[in-house]
């Protein structure tokens, strides 16, 4: 019986007969300046995931001089995830891990008297809040919920912790005793599902505070609502939070600023608008509190904004009207970790800084508190992922990522806008690697507006050579590409690839009217762009042979696979994920999608019927000649699993070319926080199919 290799592994082969195999006799960098010859490096590969490693949540101490952050690894035995707290000298030096254990440790928080470190650990099962001295030692355990906590927030004064934690039905802990019960839920609510968590139960998020000697944590807050995002008045007398305390909150997305004592007591609204308000900031004199949100005017597809409001009350006013871009990292990719950072004062309180999102790339900006046109701080060819600033220094500690660095922490003076870098964490991985940088271009999209792409070559070519080229479409549709390191868009352009992608219509990063321009409007100018992009690139770029190309996309970019091979037969070969077909059936069935009639689509699916099936895939399923593979998670709950099995079953019984695979545990995430083997697994398959179809 002859021998089948698995597509996959073919691919790997083939991989290894171009370029070589890795060997144990591998040069790397050893610090003295030396690095890997470029002849011996090699293209990466799907399994080089289990050796990356990632940073997130940058946090520089009180006193300036140590950063504490958290580093996500594989472990090489279980193939899991693990976590831990690590510091490094914020002059240079060589980092050090600072929490241990089986546990996964995160959310490192300095007390302001720089003497402790709360951190969100789950050593205990649920994620609980502790503290370990910031000299090191042992961890201590703080909270004890029966449902975790996280969220830590210092008082000014070290003494006392805010944070959130779920607790039962009216605000309280549930105590119930272990009984036996049916198998059944009982629906009442609207919203009574979410992915990632699964179906919802009566237990809300709310404000506890409790002090770091021991003791008894305070509830500050109660009722069937969410609350979220603490943070002290400089006084440390109050706390303002956001939540949605009304009584149709599941019918309006939207939230508001609250404050209440810090001792307890009666909670005052500070904002009815904007109607979306989140990760509130007082200023040094807690005169003001600054925070992100919009009035929704473009319902999900609305721009946040820098406001401010009086901290006594008054009329919030927003800051960056004028500045049309995207508040807050909306680069996505499958190596970034991002971190929320709120808006950070200046000390003297003039200026707000926030991270903001200008094309392709996240940066630091800033805007005066009293208002004015915003102003770039921090910039470049890449992404931030996270920030934190040490006010009275003017440095600033911050994660980043680009095209050809998977990650890592530097420091900054904004003043003079010196930087260096503080971590190498991949060296030993990257130093081996051969990889491809993406070259940009500008092309005529739908309105004749300029569209943003980028192509990344074979990570090596042969002169002459035509190569197979991949789209790649982003999820959303109202997140962005960009410079960001992208470990898939890697691996196929070191198995001699060309990747194509581009921030179509409806992308971040291009103001208001960019970002809003799908609506009504799924399938139009969204899909000339992206085929735009392609057809540019295969004119432009001569070693793409424009018989070889594939189609992908994750989300709405698996919305937009399903509908370009039933308009086109362009690509030889799709692989659609995580995605939707029928538009109709996802407005019931998905977690959120029944608030795509208040903007995405025109009105509710019974209302306008024909709307919903011209923009749905399935509807021009009997034109589709591409062979396709259907990649879902089963417990998808954002694009229900159900959209794959109507797209599948309705090909397979036209007798098309499809094939249907399915991760079991999984759900929305899978390609950026799925199981590492299955993320792996995922991957194969992909690399398989376009094998099978384009080499």
């Amino acid at each position: 019986m002859p021998l089948v290799l698995a597509p996959w592994l073919f691919a790997r082969l083939r991989q290894e007969e171009r370029f070589g195999t890795r060997t144990n006799s591998l040069y790397h960098t050893t610090g003295k300046g030396e690095s890997m010859s470029q002849t011996t490096r090699r293209p990466m590969t799907i399994e080089d995931l289990y050796r990356v490693k990632w940073v997130s949540d940058p946090q520089l101490s009180p006193d300036g001089s140590q950063v504490a952050f958290v580093l996500r690894t594989v472990n090489p035995k279980t193939k899991q995830y693990e976590s831990h707290i690590w510091m490094v000298p914020s002059g240079g030096g060589t980092p050090y891990q600072f929490t241990g254990g089986t546990g996964s440790d995160s959310a490192p928080r300095w007390s302001p008297d720089g003497r402790w470190l709360a951190f969100v650990s789950n050593r205990q099962e649920k994620n609980q809040i502790w503290l370990i001295p910031s000299h090191g030692g042992e961890a201590r355990q703080l909270t004890e919920l029966k449902d975790g906590a996280g969220n830590p927030v210092w008082s000014p004064d070290s003494t006392r912790l805010a944070f959130t934690a779920r607790v039962g039905a009216n605000g309280q802990e549930d105590e119930k005793k272990d009984e036996i019960k049916p198998d059944v839920r009982v629906i009442t609510r609207l919203h009574y599902k979410m992915n990632g968590t699964g179906f919802l139960d009566e237990k809300t998020a709310q404000i506890f505070v409790i002090p770091v000697d021991g003791g008894e944590p305070k509830q500050l807050t109660s009722g069937p609502y969410h609350h979220s995002s603490p943070a002290w008045a400089p006084d440390g007398q109050t706390i303002v939070f956001a939540a949605n305390r009304q009584e149709d909150a599941d019918y309006d997305p939207g939230a508001d600023l609250w404050t209440v004592p810090a001792e307890g007591g009666e909670l005052q609204q500070l904002t009815t608008v904007p109607r979306a308000a989140g990760s509130p900031a007082y200023s040094p004199d807690g005169r003001y509190i600054a925070f992100y949100g919009h009035d929704r005017e473009y319902a999900g597809a609305t721009l946040d904004r820098v406001w401010v409001v009086p901290s006594q009350g008054g009329e919030a006013r927003v800051l960056t009207a004028d500045f049309d871009r995207s508040v807050g990292n909306a680069v996505g990719g499958d190596m970034c970790p991002a971190t929320g950072t709120l808006p950070i004062w200046s000390p003297d309180g003039r200026f707000i800084s926030f991270l903001a999102t200008d094309g392709g790339r996240t940066g630091l900006f800033r805007v005066p508190a009293e208002g004015g046109q915003a102003e770039p701080v921090l910039g470049g060819d890449r992404v931030i992922l996270g920030i934190s600033l040490n006010p009275s220094s003017g440095r600033a500690a911050f994660a980043a990522t680009s095209p050809l660095e998977i990650g890592d922490l530097y420091l900054a003076d904004l003043d003079t806008g010196a930087e260096h870098r503080l971590t190498r964490v991949n060296a030993e991985l990257t130093d081996e690697l051969l990889l491809s940088a993406p070259v940009p271009f500008t092309f005529s999209g739908a309105l004749d507006e300029p569209v943003e792409g980028w192509v990344m070559p074979p990570a090596q070519r042969e002169p002459g050579r035509r190569c197979p080229a991949i789209l790649e479409i982003h999820g959303g549709p109202h997140v962005a590409y960009g410079y960001a390191f992208m470990h898939e868009f890697q691996v196929l352009a070191g198995l001699g690839y060309a990747v194509v992608f581009s921030n179509p219509h409806g992308s971040q990063g291009y103001g208001q009217s960019f970002v809003a321009a799908t609506r009504h409007d799924w399938g139009g100018k969204d899909y000339q762009d992206v085929m735009a992009a392609m057809e540019y690139a295969v004119a432009h770029f001569d070693f793409i042979d424009p018989e070889r190309l594939g189609v992908t996309g994750g989300s709405y970019g698996g919305y937009l696979t399903n509908w370009i091979i039933g308009q086109t037969n362009r690509f030889r070969a799709a692989v659609t994920q995580r995605s939707t077909c029928n538009r109709y059936s996802q407005f019931g069935t998905s977690d959120v999608g029944y608030f795509n009639g208040d903007f995405e689509f025109d009105g509710h699916p019974w209302d306008n019927p024909q709307h919903y099936l011209e923009r749905s895939p399935i509807t021009y399923v009997k034109q589709v000649q591409t062979p396709l593979l259907i990649i879902h998670s089963e417990n998808d709950l954002r694009c229900p699993i159900e959209q794959a099995e109507q797209f599948y079953t309705a090909l397979k019984l036209l007798r098309k070319e499809v094939v249907m695979v399915r991760f079991a545990g999984e759900n929305h995430e899978l390609s950026r926080s799925g199981k590492p083997v299955n993320r792996v697994e995922r991957l194969k398959q992909i690399i398989g199919w376009f094998e099978k179809h384009l080499v």
